[in-house]
């Protein structure tokens, strides 16, 4: 799930609750791909927070070391190295509003 905070910022978070490291892994303006590492959080959410004006291309999630595409997101987009990836959201797109967070 994505949403942004009061200052602007992105928040990703996703529910993993058995897993020991969770990251995401995303492409900030066409830039290549980095990989950070997110806090779990109570009730098994996984969080990280991007600073506002980071922007983000196409992101996955990497749980235990095994990637996993944003289950709350759509559209996805298969990269020229043929490894699907989540869409951020455009800077017009509200992302507050999203469905309650799936199991990875």
């Amino acid at each position: 799930m994505i949403r942004t905070d009061s200052q602007g910022g992105m928040i990703f978070s996703i529910h993993a609750p058995k897993a020991g490291l969770v990251e995401l892994t995303a492409d900030f303006s066409g830039h290549r791909e980095r990989t950070l590492a997110m806090r779990r959080g109570p009730g098994g959410d996984w969080v990280i927070r991007l600073h506002p004006g980071l922007i983000c291309d196409v992101y996955r999630f990497r749980v235990d070391g095994r990637f996993v595409l944003d289950p709350d997101r759509h559209p996805k987009i298969r990269g020229q190295d043929g490894i699907d990836r989540t869409i951020c959201p455009s800077v017009n797109e509200n992302p507050n509003i999203a469905n309650a967070s799936k199991t990875a």
